[in-house]
């Protein structure tokens, strides 16, 4: 493309006989830049969220849990086997059932674990609000999550009760129960907390006596392959016998699925605003052409072609959408980086609570750069794909016809 026509092309971005941006410069530019950062500011922040679900969920719950009938020889040694093959961050003895807790008038079902402070391998000792995991060896003590705790009208000292209905006295029929006190209160900030109690390993296997022992609790650098990685680490312990294998994905795979349909939900929807402004730019574009058959057809006369006239209007197009699009990508990455920091600006400004409806006293953002390339490169292509459109347009223009009708 010759610069005579280079020149033409650039002038179209100022309004005629001035050196200041025509509204359709500013107008088209602001709108595939904000269209692009609203997109990666949501698809970040719904990466924070989805991060922090699997954190404070993950981060306490089993990824894979091997069981065995009548237990593991050599626990000790398994474990210690299942440390060192790849894949896998930590492994521990894993106690754990369901069981009925109570205080007055109030019962709860919860997830009851036996563990000690040596055996502890998730996230629940670096979330303690009241209390420490060394107590439970100190008696008969239950640490509960604190919307447990808040449910059951409890604080530490309180006692509570477990009720053991899979073991009932045989003389009066009637489930088993043992008296705790609670000396701890546990917050991750997610469901857990509502349904999830401690006790000492050794209290557990004397209060639930389970029939094959202790299972074996293991934590994966790869959530999303859990299941085969224990597949693999069940068939390592072939000599064991037959292992039973569960995963996180049996509780909780239906939620992060729902998590992930979200997203993409979510990103469509705020992907109409991007469309929008594409759209916008195309019609503003049109009607540029409208404007100016009469140059349009001089040009023809003069005797440059069809291809060089569609030129002319791509690379406005090119030229408006690469300024809106790297606009989008500073205005969404820093709005993205920095989105607690403004929310709480507006809360202090409005004197409104923006935070306070969630559980976390910040915003999680976690900003991915192969996401901004990939709106980029979308963006950009549809641009230039829908640029056809009037540039052909442009390019077809009939200077006989221009010249008939002036």
């Amino acid at each position: 493309m010759n610069t005579f026509l280079n020149k033409i092309s650039f002038r179209y971005l100022f309004r005629k006989g001035t050196k200041k941006l025509s509204s359709l410069t500013i107008l088209t530019t602001l709108g595939i830049g904000i269209g692009t950062a609203v997109l990666i500011v949501v698809l970040s922040i719904m990466n924070g969220f989805e991060r922090e679900l699997q954190n404070r969920i993950l981060g306490v719950i089993p990824h894979v849990t091997l069981e065995k009938e009548n237990g593991f020889n050599e626990l000790e040694k398994v474990v210690e086997e299942l440390k060192e093959q790849p894949g896998v961050i930590d492994a521990a003895p894993h106690l754990s059932t369901q069981i009925v807790i109570n205080n007055g008038n109030i019962s709860k079902g919860v997830n009851l674990k036996g563990t000690s402070i040596d055996s502890e391998i998730t996230i629940i000792p670096q979330n303690m609000m009241l209390g420490d995991m060394e107590d439970l060896k100190k008696g008969p003590n239950i640490i509960l999550g604190e919307a447990l705790a808040y449910d059951l009208n409890v604080v530490p000292g309180d006692r509570v009760k477990l009720l053991n209905i899979n073991e009932s006295n045989p003389l009066v029929g009637i489930p088993r129960i043992v008296s705790f006190e609670v000396s701890g209160i546990f917050s991750v900030g997610s469901e857990i907390d509502q349904s999830y109690a401690l006790i000492d390993n050794n209290l557990f296997k004397k209060l639930i006596k389970p029939k094959n022992g202790e299972g074996i609790e293991i934590r994966v650098n790869d959530v999303l392959t859990a299941r085969e990685t224990g597949r693999d680490l069940a068939r390592s312990l072939g000599s064991e016998g037959y292992i039973r294998l569960s995963s996180w994905d049996q509780l909780y795979g239906g939620l992060f699925r729902a998590v992930q349909l979200e997203k993409i939900m979510v990103s469509l929807l705020m992907s109409l605003i991007l469309l929008v402004a594409i759209i916008s730019l195309l019609i503003s574009i049109n009607n540029l052409i409208r404007t100016n058959e009469k140059e349009i057809a001089i040009l023809r006369t003069m005797g440059y072609s069809k291809g060089q006239i569609q030129q002319i209007f791509l690379q406005l197009i090119f030229t408006v959408g690469v300024i809106g699009i790297l606009i989008g990508n500073i205005l969404g990455y820093l709005f993205a980086s920095n989105i607690t920091e403004f929310l709480l600006f507006l809360s202090q400004a409005f004197d409104i609570s923006m935070l306070d409806v969630y559980y976390l006293d910040y915003f999680p953002s976690i900003v991915q750069i192969d996401q901004i390339l990939l709106i980029n490169v979308v963006t950009f292509f549809l641009l230039m794909l829908f640029g056809f459109i009037p540039a052909r347009k442009a390019a077809n223009t009939n200077p006989i016809n221009i010249i008939n009708h002036s």
